[in-house]
């Protein structure tokens, strides 16, 4: 395992199976779609960093923080990538709300059929998004929802605590996720209780959003005080909240950020420096941390940034395509590849099948398995 988390951003360094000629620009370029850094830190660094290495090739904007209430704004931002004619991909991660519209529109109305297009994270319906797609990528949201209990179990919790929104809970994927999580931990004889929060894009913003967690969880603890009460909420932006206040309680656990990754909120929730070109580093300097404060049993996550390697990765398969180094659009043995070169694992991909049994060859599904910080102290 930790010889293959020094590979994992080996991307970010080399990629290894793009060679640009030293005397002549690339004639295409790549835009990149991400959040800010108040969304998705790691895809927007991953983009940066990108754009550092290659400004020749890459683009890179960033949609609304909030998305939910902007989506034209979005649609319009990866309009405006279509219309210059040397873009031949787009990559859109995390693929909020407008995707759909947005790729169709590029497709039907403007006749860019030459563009690859690449959703990672997508926040709409797999039907939908994969039919305007070429290939959308996605953490397998219904086996975290298995990893979350069954890790509840292993630590003997009795409480499993799910905080969600209305808007999230319209996603087919979230629910799916939330459902396998209920069942799993009544399987087990642990309580199930899921907790509304307010959306980070709604009236009280991110700051109130984090504010009414951070409140409610000593609440929670103290209402099942003397049992063990593990965590999760679906929102990227509330998992700062969600580990600051878990931290203090010694009865309290987190399974997994709604997005697995050593850098989704840890950093910013402990006041520990992102060495993003160094995971090992990362998860050792996190699990000291979880350590000096009793919770290094209490914690756990993925040893690999998804949604980063999402953007290295493809990024890399773009390159590829608009050189016509692929089989189509949709080369998944040779998409498969670049992933793995680029996080230096070795991961199959698994298409996404719906509760009707309708399988989405072109939607791939990421699993790995949570990772135990008392591996990582020194």
């Amino acid at each position: 395992m930790k010889k293959l988390l020094t590979l994992v951003l080996a991307l970010i360094m080399v990629l290894s199976m793009v060679s640009f000629a030293e005397d002549a620009a690339p004639s295409y370029k790549i835009a990149i779609m991400t959040g800010t850094t108040s969304q998705g830190e790691e895809e927007y660094y991953a983009a940066k960093t990108l754009l550092e290495q290659y400004p020749d090739i890459v683009i890179h904007d960033t949609y609304p923080d909030n998305f939910s209430s902007e989506v034209e704004t979005t649609i319009s931002k990866l309009i405006s990538f279509a219309s210059d004619p040397e873009v031949k991909s787009i990559i859109f991660v995390q693929a909020v709300q407008g995707g759909t519209a947005a790729f169709t529109q590029i497709l039907k109305e403007m006749g860019r059929e030459d563009i690859l297009l690449i959703a990672g994270v997508p926040a709409e319906d797999p039907a939908d998004i994969s039919a305007a797609a070429d290939i959308v990528l996605a953490n397998d949201e219904i086996g975290c929802g298995y990893q979350v209990a069954d890790l509840a179990y292993q630590w003997g919790c009795d409480v499993l605590v799910h905080y969600s929104f209305a808007r999230h809970l319209s996603y087919e994927t979230i629910v799916a996720k939330r459902d396998a999580m209920k069942d799993t931990a009544e399987t087990y004889g642990i309580t199930f209780v899921e907790r509304d929060c307010p959306d980070p894009t709604g009236d009280a913003g991110m700051s109130g959003a984090q504010a009414a967690v951070l409140e409610d969880i000593p609440k929670v603890m103290q209402e099942y005080e003397g049992k063990k009460v593990c965590f999760y909420c679906t929102n990227c932006g509330l998992q700062v909240a969600l580990q600051q206040a878990i931290i203090n309680q010694p009865n309290a656990y987190y399974a997994l950020p709604c997005c697995p990754s050593p850098y989704h909120g840890f950093q910013e929730a402990f006041g520990l420096t992102a060495d993003y070109g160094d995971i090992e580093s990362a998860i050792v300097s996190l699990a000291t941390y979880l350590n000096e404060n009793n919770a290094i049993d209490r914690f756990s996550t993925w040893a690999l940034p998804v949604n980063m390697s999402m953007i290295n990765a493809s990024f890399e398969y773009a390159c590829l395509y608009a050189e016509g180094k692929t089989d189509g659009k949709v080369d998944i043995a040779l998409f498969n590849q670049c992933y793995n070169e680029a996080t230096g694992s070795d991961i199959e991909f698994t298409p996404y099948v719906d509760a009707e049994g309708t399988e989405y060859d072109n939607y791939l599904l990421i699993a790995l398995d949570p990772i135990d910080f008392a591996d990582y102290l020194k």
